[in-house]
């Protein structure tokens, strides 16, 4: 037997994963509920049989993410083993982006979680995420948590509610998004609202809510104030203007009536929502491959969550909170801490809407090991952002485009 013929084969079975018994270690989910998504993170410790290889993973890590308006339970990820990086990765842009804070859950909690969103997919035809085999053993047998039980978990996936600016924003972002359990649980009566109905505006379908400015218009001697709001709302590239009236007692609402609305155009939703933005523009002194090599210290390192265009990459950083919400004057846009741009053209383009997060984002660049590569260049101010108008364009240049539109 010649020594080239010879094959190594290793010892044990290599067994299907979903066969395999799961020990609950620990999980999570985002306070963000009244945000409309949550993300839920698992792990398990897979119990080996003596004949299964020790190479086998022992431990299964899983993300959910779910859409509370419109996809309810909508992507699943998992990593078998240690994969400290992948985990880390795909906890970034799961959670990165929400604001969050981390809610521990027990086992029961988390498959009652689970099992609820999965009748909601049921319920409205709805596909649940691929790989099913491999969660499915959390939704079978199936978990329903009593009302109790529900409640206290709602409230726990709930951020703590502080004011009626908060409430009513959280509440109008609610019934917009057709997300009447969120909704409702804003009320004085959670189990019904036979005072008023939730579905004013169910003719909207996937809307956004983009901007709320709310006034008061009356204080009641039985401590309610009822507040006229003006609601900014997106869909399908129109935009609308709406007033409602909302009466809120003791941090729940308790009248919610449609006043009116009318239509307005691009150009006039683009003044309503416009702000100013603080940028700084550096050239990176990095090969192509180098800077693949480093795209982790953008989305570990500077706590971003990335997304591809055409001709670059965008790391969009967001605020450790959804604080934006706590305001008279409510915006979507308010939850960006910055953006930073890498170009395919070797420029990296920072922003933010304030003088204070731009030189956060600044002052993180440059305590970060990219910081001996990045040459700053330019530094401006606009009165509305362009960096988004840039991207979209076929300029690889930021000062080619701005000296376009300067001309």
């Amino acid at each position: 037997m010649k020594k080239s013929d010879l094959k190594i084969i290793k010892g044990g079975i290599s067994p299907d994963i979903n066969t395999l018994r799961k020990d609950f270690v620990s999980a999570y989910a985002t306070d963000t509920r009244l945000m409309g998504v949550l993300a839920v993170y698992a792990r398990w410790n897979i119990v080996k049989p003596s004949h299964i290889s020790p190479e086998e993973p022992d431990q299964l890590h899983q993300f959910f993410y779910i859409d509370c308006e419109e996809t309810g339970l909508e992507t699943y990820t998992s990593h078998p083993g240690t994969d400290v990086v992948g985990i880390e990765v795909t906890e970034q842009a799961l959670v990165g982006g929400l604001g969050a804070k981390r809610i521990e859950l027990n086992e029961r909690s988390l498959r009652g979680l689970l099992c609820h969103w999965r009748r909601f997919n049921e319920k409205n035809n709805l596909p649940l995420p691929g790989n099913y085999p491999e969660y499915g053993f959390i939704l079978e047998p199936e978990t329903v948590l009593t009302a109790q039980e529900k409640h206290s978990l709602m409230q726990e996936l709930c951020s703590e509610l502080v004011s009626d600016y908060q409430i009513i924003n959280y509440f109008l972002m609610r019934c917009f998004g057709r997300d009447y359990e969120g909704a409702r649980f804003l009320t004085a009566s959670e189990e019904g609202t036979d005072k008023f109905p939730l579905d004013l505006y169910d003719s909207y379908v996937r809307a956004t809510f983009c901007k709320n400015v709310i006034d008061v218009e009356k204080r009641y001697s039985d401590g309610s104030i009822s507040y006229l709001c003006e609601s900014l709302v997106e869909m399908n590239g129109k935009y609308e203007t709406i007033i409602s009236k909302v009466v809120v007692r003791e941090h729940k609402v308790i009248g919610f009536e449609h006043c009116s609305g009318f239509k307005v155009s691009e150009a006039e939703a683009a003044m309503m929502l416009a702000k100013p933005e603080f940028m700084t523009v550096c050239e990176v002194m990095l090969s192509e491959e180098d800077m693949e090599k480093n795209l982790g210290e953008f989305t570990i390192g500077l706590n971003t969550v990335m997304s591809k265009h055409e001709n670059g990459r965008l790391f969009m950083a967001f605020k450790e909170s959804n604080s934006h919400v706590n305001n008279r004057i409510f915006m979507l846009s308010n939850d960006v801490k910055g953006v930073y741009f890498l170009s395919d053209y070797g420029q990296l383009i920072v922003t933010a809407y304030s003088l204070s997060d731009i030189r956060m984002l600044e002052a993180t660049l440059a305590a970060s090991p990219l910081s001996p590569y990045l040459v700053p260049t330019a530094k401006y101010e606009f009165h509305e952002p362009l960096l988004f108008e840039f991207i979209q364009s076929d300029f690889e240049d930021f000062d080619d485009f701005l000296d376009f539109l300067q001309e």
